[in-house]
């Protein structure tokens, strides 16, 4: 077997495979056209965002399995950094088991590695198998089932404006870009969804809402479909695969303002309003009733580091001092090694790589959670990745909860 890159008019090739591994449909001889066609300068844009590495046997035309990644721009403690979105991971039945997967995976990292990209984020179908390749659970978020009958939201005034096919979907990008703008990974958007804009919501049954506040700026947004789940009727707003909703509040001005707007407008067809958020957002004392509401929490996705320099060169950190980590990286070995980090307010970071004794020893999985701050160290008795060689006071000041969350899917 040999892995490479995906050439652009192979691509009908990985659309294959994927639509065998999942189940969906596909027009083979479709395919093979839209392949091998000229491409619209949009497409070609589109096109230079995603690299696939396939798997193939030695004949080098007979496809194994793939892995695609797509560049996005996302936050990271105040900067913008690249970001392989990983999807589209899937082998032909015949070949599974076979290390297709790990071949794809790994040849994409490194190639992530030598293009400049610092970190990598996946939704994983198993989250033990992807730590296998150096990723980690991402920071928490919080599925909320509020019953309407639970619900106390207070009257704040402001607005609601639906959005229609073909209207103006920039208050949307407004309210993700204010929501959005202190999470680190998050992804820096253009628009707030393509997709979304070329959906035909009546079809979908989807349906956009976004609320003004009393100076008539947008601060948040629902995007809401109709689902019938264990004889309850929900009025849904999670962003997934299966159901693309949304819901963002910008303030907690905004989260009652929708709430509000919510239960007058459809309490009577709806039981229940689900919605998911961040963990840094603890809204109980705004829901209402919470013995009758429900919570739930879950990992958002999971994150990877790409290039450990460049992530500890432009990590905050508070306060002066320095720490020194050695690092594991099994895949990507440029990130191996004892780093020590030096930091003081309104400088840059000194990093280098030494032979001095670390103060800690942890593996590129542990890292990445750390320095993004999905983890913290009060966290590390609870990290079997972790090795604390000695106390080092500086440990809390570059590994600190930190808002993390990524909503785009791939």
């Amino acid at each position: 077997m040999k892995t490479r890159l995906l050439r652009p008019e192979e691509n009908w090739k990985s659309n294959l495979t994927m639509a065998v591994a999942f189940e969906g449909d596909y027009d083979l001889e479709k395919a093979k056209e839209s392949a091998a066609r000229e491409r619209t300068e949009e497409e070609k844009r589109e096109d230079a965002r995603n690299r696939c590495f396939c798997t193939f046997l030695d004949d080098d035309e007979t496809i194994c399995g793939v892995v695609n990644s797509r560049e996005y721009l996302c936050r990271f403690d105040g900067g913008t950094y690249k970001l392989g979105g990983v999807g589209g991971v899937s082998t032909l039945p015949q070949y599974r088991r076979g290390g297709v997967i790990r071949a794809c995976v790994t040849a994409s990292l490194k190639d992530m590695y030598a293009n400049d990209f610092t970190f990598a984020f996946l939704y994983p179908f198993s989250m033990q198998y992807y730590r296998k390749f150096g990723f980690e659970a991402g920071a928490p978020e919080y599925r909320w089932s509020v019953p309407f009958t639970a619900m106390k939201p207070q009257d704040v005034g402001g607005h609601v404006e639906q959005i229609f096919p073909g209207g103006d979907f920039t208050p949307l990008l407004t309210v993700y870009n204010t929501f959005y703008a202190d999470h680190n990974l998050s992804a820096v958007r253009e628009t707030y969804d393509k997709g979304l804009e070329k959906a035909n919501l009546w079809n979908d049954k989807r349906y956009v809402f976004v609320w003004y506040n009393n100076e008539n700026q947008p601060r948040g947004l629902m995007i809401t479909h109709k689902i019938e789940e264990g004889g309850v009727t929900y009025l849904d707003c999670t962003h997934t695969f299966q159901s693309p909703g949304g819901f963002l509040a910008c303030d907690a001005e905004a989260f009652n303002g929708l709430l509000f707007f919510a239960k007058s407008a459809f309490s009577s067809d709806y039981e229940k309003l689900r919605f998911t958020v961040p963990s840094d957002m603890h809204l109980e004392q705004l829901i209402g009733e919470n013995t009758r509401t429900f919570c739930s929490v879950f990992p958002n996705g999971m994150l990877r580091v790409v290039n450990v320099e460049r992530v500890l060169e432009n990590c905050a950190c508070r306060g002066t001092g320095e720490i020194t980590l050695s690092i594991e990286d099994d895949i990507i070995t440029e990130n191996n090694g004892t780093w020590r980090l030096h930091f003081a307010p309104g400088e840059q970071n000194k990093v280098e790589k030494t032979d001095a004794v670390p103060d800690l020893i942890l593996n590129i999985r542990a890292f990445s959670a750390l320095i993004t701050g999905a983890r913290a160290a009060a966290d590390i008795p609870w990290m079997p990745d972790v090795r604390l060689l000695r106390q080092a006071p500086t440990v809390p000041n570059v590994f600190y909860p930190k808002k993390c969350s990524m909503m785009d899917l791939f």
